[in-house]
């Protein structure tokens, strides 16, 4: 009945293990109570078929019955130390064994396959090496009785140093993880990676204050004395007082601009030389559109109180002084030249529109020069045709005067 039932159960072990192998790897991510009992079978089937590969294991077979995967995990770390270091000494046999069959291989001659006369030189050879074959064979198995026995402590360490620098030269070599690699962006770590790390961040602001029953008892005595007085309202953020004076908003005319550079000139001069001329600024046109509408309301209060108000009192008119120069210098010139000789061609002679030569002209602009000449013809034809009318009257009646 025994082994009936021990080949049941590697029979269901082996089941298990095809029907992990065949199972898909999203349905891992769901929790599933028949694969946890079929890898939790099929782990023991490798258990116990690699345990006469570790006979310093502690364990007979895995036990799984009643314990978690944290324990489970234990037993097989401490089965799989023990198979690691037998597998490594398996592998130095396998090694020690090709290096001696290439020595062989090296020391052999043409004489020892192929020749057919043997002199007593050549047997004594053979004797020798057959001796030195056989004590080196009785060393190696020394040797390998020893390796049966255990490594030695001074091994062991060599192979723990061994596999932790193996460790530390694979971690140099992979990649590092992205916490490590200093400042990343989101592109160079993977999505929603920040979520699963804990990361600290430097705030500008005051570290809260350490709750012990000093402070818990403060902060009831003043909610106490709050509701006691019944002062419910909020802390009023206290206004201070701006000691500088509010700027002027300056607007920005995006339109050409309408005046010459000269009529500029000219009123910055005139702002100089005399503010009280200056053109109104919209301030300045504000406080003047303030005092129209102070002076209507006070039209309409001395109306409701029937005109009967009290004179203003008699204020003194202050003289304003502009930092302005004592004289405004002219162009200076010599004494013998005269006004007439500094004015500019356009102040002596100004002539209606450009003045061109025939061969300059239009034809449009010859017919409206031609047209301008008529018109003038005719206008002193007329003059002179009225002028000699008039002679002609005062003629006749020169004459009729006479004759009367």
């Amino acid at each position: 009945m025994i082994p009936s039932a021990m080949a049941s159960s590697t029979e269901t072990a082996l089941e298990s293990l095809h029907h992990i192998k065949s199972t898909e790897p999203p349905e891992w991510l769901v929790p599933k109570q028949e694969l946890s009992q079929a890898v939790r079978a099929a782990s023991k089937l490798l258990f116990s078929s690699l345990k006469p590969y570790c006979p310093k294991s502690p364990f007979d077979q895995l036990l799984t019955e009643g314990f978690d995967v944290e324990q489970i995990w234990q037993q097989i770390d401490l089965q799989s130390q023990p198979l690691l270091s037998s597998l490594r000494r398996e592998l130095g046999l396998f090694d020690g064994n090709d290096e001696e069959d290439e020595d062989g291989l090296e020391n052999a001659r043409y004489e020892d396959f192929f020749s057919r006369k043997k002199n007593k030189s050549s047997k004594e050879k053979a004797k020798s090496r057959d001796m030195l074959e056989e004590d080196s064979g009785s060393d190696d198995e020394q040797d390998v009785d020893k390796r049966k026995d255990g490594p030695s402590k001074h091994e062991k360490e060599l192979d723990k140093l061994r596999s932790k620098i193996e460790e530390m030269e694979k971690a140099n070599l992979d990649p590092k993880v992205w916490t490590m690699r200093g400042e990343v962006t989101a592109a160079q770590r993977q999505k929603n990676s920040a979520l699963e790390v804990d990361l600290d961040f430097e705030h500008n602001v005051r570290p809260a204050p350490v709750i012990t029953e000093e402070v818990t008892a403060s902060l009831e005595d003043l909610i106490k004395t709050r509701i006691s007085e019944g002062l419910f309202d909020d802390v009023q953020k206290a206004r201070t007082s701006s000691s500088k004076a509010p700027r002027e908003i300056k607007e920005l005319d995006e339109s050409k601009s309408k005046k010459g550079l000269a009529e500029v000139y000219e009123e910055e001069f005139v702002q100089k030389t005399d503010p009280a001329s200056a053109l109104l600024t919209f301030s300045d046109e504000l406080k003047k559109e303030a005092s129209m509408l102070f002076k209507k309301l006070c039209l309409k209060l001395d109306a409701l109180s029937h005109f009967h108000f009290t004179p203003k009192p008699v204020v003194e008119d202050m003289s304003i002084q502009t930092n302005v120069p004592a004289l405004a210098m002219e162009e200076i010139a010599p004494m013998a030249v005269s006004d007439a000789a500094m004015l500019a061609p356009e102040e002596v002679f100004s002539g209606k529109g450009d003045i061109k030569e025939e061969a300059e002209l239009t034809k449009a602009e010859r017919k409206r020069r031609r047209a301008n000449k008529k018109r003038k013809f005719k206008a002193e034809a007329a003059k002179r045709m009225g002028k000699k009318a008039r002679q002609m009257t005062t003629v006749g009646n020169n004459d009729e005067g006479r004759e009367g």
